[in-house]
């Protein structure tokens, strides 16, 4: 599979809730360190810049970003 399908699957399950946060951040951050081709992609970098900061918290028990950023993130790759 290709880096731009895992990134929609890895959105795809965080705007549906099966997956949680802190696993898309982790996978995210891992990928980055890698060397995939893909990574030298605006646009796969730029996604996976923001999976990376998936799991932000405002406070102890409340997430940065809600299921509508996740929404909004999926749209703009997918568009791109």
């Amino acid at each position: 599979m290709n880096l731009r399908n895992e990134i929609i699957e890895r959105l795809t399950a965080l705007t549906e809730g099966a997956s949680p946060p802190e696993d898309v951040s982790e996978w995210a951050t891992s990928t980055m360190q890698g060397d995939a081709p893909d990574l030298l992609d605006a646009d796969v970098w730029q996604a996976l810049d923001r999976l990376s900061g998936a799991d932000l918290k405002s406070d102890p028990t409340t997430y940065l970003h809600s299921t509508e950023d996740y929404l909004e993130w999926l749209r703009e790759f997918r568009e791109q």
